[in-house]
């Protein structure tokens, strides 16, 4: 059985300049998770909590098309790409196309 899906995943650094406090950065983070969730990723800070002025994000979406990750990935790439802070890293991958499932996962 041939099972059609692509995963997309996003990880990210981001360097805010001139955050003192967890508190200075804290509503762009909330508007760039909020609109990538709305963009259909499921997000998650990774990374030490206590380093102010910087930020891990990890970001996955998945599609049973290989173009709409791509798609995805692209309007991802495009909102993090932002003046309000400084993108350090930034690594886009896709995963999972066209997996053939062993005959024990198919019934």
């Amino acid at each position: 059985m041939r099972l059609d899906y692509s995963i997309g995943l996003v990880r990210a650094e981001l360097y805010f300049r001139g955050a003192r406090t967890l508190k200075d950065r804290r509503s762009h983070l909330r508007s760039l998770r909020d609109r990538l969730e709305n963009m259909g990723f499921s997000v998650a800070q990774t990374g030490p909590p206590d380093i102010v002025s910087r930020t891990w994000l990890v970001a996955v979406t998945a599609s049973g098309s290989r173009s709409m990750v791509g798609r995805n990935l692209d309007r991802a790439r495009e909102l993090l790409d932002q003046p309000v802070w400084e993108l350090v890293f930034l690594s886009l991958d896709i995963m999972g196309d066209g997996e053939t499932l062993p005959e024990w996962e198919t019934s």
